[in-house]
């Protein structure tokens, strides 16, 4: 790994947020990390966050007022939708 990051390339960042749904079952949220890691991504850094309903209205602000953002929100916080 520390060749990797070494090379001559500029280390590029990518954000991947895993729903609650997946990381609520340990199979599915292995599946996931594994796919990661197989299209050649490295993991560099892994935390467990517990979003509130603020913080996902937040982060999905470009879609205030849209069906999709209600539905985001609620996946990312484990809300039911009526």
């Amino acid at each position: 790994m520390a060749s990797i990051l070494r090379s001559p390339q500029a280390l590029q960042l990518t954000l991947a947020l895993i729903k609650p749904d997946a990381v609520a079952h340990p199979l599915i949220l292995e599946a996931v990390h594994q796919q990661i890691l197989s299209n050649k991504f490295l993991i560099v850094r892994m935390r467990e966050l517990l979003w509130r309903k603020e913080d996902c209205q937040k982060f999905y602000r470009e879609h205030e007022g849209k069906e999709v953002e209600v539905q985001k929100v609620a996946l990312g916080t484990r809300m039911k939708v009526s």
